[in-house]
């Protein structure tokens, strides 16, 4: 890169440091708060983009989750989309476009990304990162299609124990009360886990749809519970397993639009076990 090619050569200075996330020319916005991005932190980039590039002829910044901006922290970020200096790039890598402003839409190149297939995410952490098995296989799952998620996920310790946290926690969760499913709200928001296990609950309702629908368990995701799934399908309604699908979307919806971490999962929950409960066809 510092010779000017188009391709990366993985050498270099640039490319180095690139790699190591310590390129002074590649800055990644940090957010003070997990579940948006504010006005403040919109303004830190802001005071940064001023300062000519160190080493390159550009400086990147790439906002992460940018669909978590708030409506102030967009309308903050306006001037700059409009007349950035000459040698910014911005980059704003978002799961949709609902939530942006069509103020901020306007002034933005939209660059659809399609997920990467399961199979190869599985292969680039082996591969790449030297995962296990398991571990890939497990990650890539809960990846979305996307690698850089999905390394994420493999340098998450605490990722394996969610898991196994929700797991348990479905199993029980037409016994639980309304204390115990609020208590598990509280925690789950406090640890900054909230998206991450929406996505274990939706895989689990899909897989208990899954073999509903097919009387199979040949395509479930959660491999290791094929038999309590396959005896909680057999019981479960359709009416019931629509319902749980519908909450957890709710759920995913509110949390990408800045809602309570804490509410939106309380509440999904406390539907989801109503949903459980449902008997019939």
């Amino acid at each position: 890169m510092d010779a000017g090619d188009l391709e990366p050569c993985g050498q270099c200075l640039s490319c180095i440091q690139a790699a190591s996330g310590t390129n002074p020319d590649i800055i990644t916005l940090e957010r003070e708060k997990e579940t948006s991005i504010g006005v403040g932190d919109i303004r830190k980039m802001r005071a940064d983009i001023m300062i000519r590039p160190y080493r390159a002829a550009h400086k990147v910044y790439i906002i992460p989750d940018a669909e978590k901006m708030t409506p102030a922290a967009q309308n903050a970020l306006l001037k700059t989309l409009e007349e950035p200096p000459s040698y910014a790039v911005l980059l704003l890598l978002a799961d949709g476009t609902t939530n942006f402003l069509p103020t901020v839409m306007s002034r933005a190149v939209t660059l659809p990304l399609r997920p990467v297939p399961e199979d190869a995410v599985e292969n680039c952490l082996r591969e790449r990162f030297g995962a296990e098995e398991e571990r890939a296989r497990l990650c890539a799952r809960f990846s979305g299609g996307s690698i850089g998620r999905a390394a994420l996920l493999l340098e998450n310790d605490n990722f394996a124990k969610l898991r196994e946290k929700t797991i348990s926690f479905l199993r029980r969760i037409t016994e639980k009360d309304a204390a115990e499913i609020a208590a598990f709200a509280r925690d789950t928001a406090a640890q900054e886990e909230t998206r991450d296990l929406i996505d274990f609950v939706l895989t689990w309702n899909r897989d208990l749809l899954v073999c509903r629908s097919t009387l199979s368990t040949e395509n479930l995701i959660f491999t290791d519970e094929v038999q309590y799934i396959k005896e909680a399908a057999q019981k479960a309604s359709w009416s019931g397993l629509q319902a749980a699908s519908e909450a957890v979307f709710r759920a995913r919806r509110r949390l990408f639009s800045n809602v309570n971490a804490e509410l939106t999962l309380q509440m999904m929950l406390l539907e989801l076990r109503a949903a459980y409960r449902t008997r019939g066809r």
